[in-house]
């Protein structure tokens, strides 16, 4: 429940910023949502601690790999939903589990279960076919290229989270995750214009981002969870992007994409229902 909880909060993060975009720029978006995530941080922090010890920069390497990561995969998702519809954006983060599965097998020697294979085939038939429903043809292609960019990021960003387990607190990989996002959109913008421009609206997509970091950043850490089992989850994801993409845009999905979402709904199943029964047992 944690984790599908978390991808809820991303996938309304997704639909939030697909909006914004209509009105701000992707530097200033990403520029909002990094200094906001940080000081929600912070501010939680600060009222169930009573301090900051929690945030201090226990591993400045570690934490300098996973901002750079965060830099570049939020850089490319929003390039990508700027040219991409919420559906074919939802599409594609499903080859998400695929990376983060043959990473984790590379990287942290995971052998994943044998449910785990026939729910990604599944997955990313399905997703395959959500894209083809939106297929506009080749000219969306680079946008397509800047998505795989940004899940390739992605993916490593949670490769290493998953590898620091509990060595680091989950508050300081939270607040400084999007440092370098802050410092470098930063230097890029003026500052006065933003502020000229700006709208409590804005907001939303850092508290929405915050909020699935928390479930998912803990699910990664959990020491009874796998980085395959996790990201696999990330289909439920798709269901709430179909949802949000009628209700902000009147997009209905068609026959294909329906089947889509069976196919992902199954594969899903088979994701879960082995965890169940282990836990049972």
């Amino acid at each position: 429940m944690i984790i599908l909880t978390g991808y809820f909060f991303l996938a309304s993060n997704i639909a939030v910023e697909k909006w914004l975009l209509e009105t701000y720029s992707l530097y200033e978006i990403n520029f909002i949502t990094a200094a906001f995530f940080m000081i929600i941080t912070a501010i939680q922090e600060l009222f169930t601690k009573g301090n900051f010890k929690r945030i201090k920069p226990v591993s400045w390497k570690i934490l300098l790999i996973i901002s750079i990561f965060t830099l570049g995969a939020w850089h490319f998702f929003l390039i990508a939903l700027k040219g991409l519809t919420v559906f074919e954006f939802g599409a594609m983060t499903l080859l998400s589990p695929v990376l983060i599965a043959l990473l984790a097998i590379f990287f942290l020697g995971e052998r994943p279960s044998f449910f785990i294979w026939p729910a990604i085939i599944l997955g990313v038939l399905g997703g395959w076919l959500m894209m083809e429903g939106e297929w506009d043809g080749w000219s969306s292609i680079q946008y397509h290229l800047y998505m795989l960019a940004a899940l390739l990021f992605s993916s490593l960003r949670w490769i290493v989270v998953k590898h620091v387990g509990d060595k680091i607190p989950t508050s300081a990989l939270i607040f400084w995750e999007p440092a370098l996002v802050l410092v470098s959109m930063g230097i890029i913008l003026d500052l006065g214009i933003l502020w000229e421009k700006i709208t409590l609206i804005l907001f939303s997509s850092a508290l929405l981002l915050f909020l699935s970091r928390q479930f998912l950043v803990r699910s990664y850490q959990n020491r009874y969870t796998n980085a395959t089992s996790i990201s696999s989850l990330i289909y439920t994801k798709l269901i709430w992007t179909l949802i949000f993409g009628y209700w902000f845009w009147n997009n209905l999905p068609k026959p294909i994409e329906l089947i889509g979402v069976l196919l992902i709904i199954t594969s899903s199943i088979l994701v879960i229902f082995p965890s169940l029964k282990s836990s049972k047992s």
